[in-house]
């Protein structure tokens, strides 16, 4: 990590735990855990069985194509609210628009002819201020579906992509962590213990930052 990336994570995180970037998260004590969903093509063919015609979609990533950034801005939507970012560094760009059965056919489009990194790195969706699923790293990572949704809505959803689910229980940012990461990066003369560091640290690190 080059002086710049490294003062750059620092603001951010300092910036986080002040409460910069909070919103709202999947709020059911569990939910479901969809996994093996590696084609984003299937994926947003049968996002319309699982979504409310009125939710919003959220995207944030760091390398957003002008071409995706102007499809999102043309559907942007009127009555977004904050969502919990997932990326603290790099800054990502964050787009909030409205969901439809057009949307998702125009975004199975896009992704058959961009790789997913020029869509977004991570996506989100909620109605109301009710967040519904988050994919971080998406199409790499597990797809979190709150229990709003009906286990036999989910259910059909994952057979279609022929992914797997299951229930498991909630985990929330823990800001704890990130000082723990600040610390770190503003500590670098005071090496982390072996066993410390390959139980939060790089694992933390991979999630928060696109680096």
């Amino acid at each position: 990590m080059s002086a710049t990336d490294r003062e750059e994570m620092i603001e951010q995180l300092r910036a986080m735990i002040a409460g910069r970037g909070d919103g709202i998260d999947l709020d059911t004590p569990f939910h479901w855990a969809v996994a093996g969903l590696k084609q984003p093509g299937p994926f947003f063919q049968h996002l319309p069985s699982l979504l409310p015609p009125d939710s919003i979609l959220y995207v944030e990533g760091t390398r957003i194509t002008p071409k995706m950034a102007a499809f999102y801005s043309a559907h942007r939507a009127p009555n977004a609210v904050a969502v919990a970012r997932d990326t603290i560094a790099p800054v990502p760009d964050i787009h909030h628009f409205q969901f439809s059965a057009v949307v998702a056919s125009r975004l199975r489009e896009f992704a058959g002819r961009h790789p997913v990194a020029e869509l977004f790195d991570h996506v989100k969706a909620y109605r109301g201020e009710t967040l519904l699923l988050s994919f971080h790293d998406a199409f790499d990572g597990t797809l979190r579906i709150s229990e709003r949704i009906a286990a036999e809505t989910v259910a059909q959803f994952s057979q279609a992509l022929g992914g797997s689910y299951q229930r498991e229980q909630t985990g929330w940012r823990d800001p704890g962590l990130l000082r723990k990461v600040l610390w770190s990066l503003e500590h670098p003369d005071q090496p982390v213990a072996p066993s410390e560091e390959k139980s939060w640290l790089r694992r933390l690190w991979k999630r928060l930052t696109r680096v």
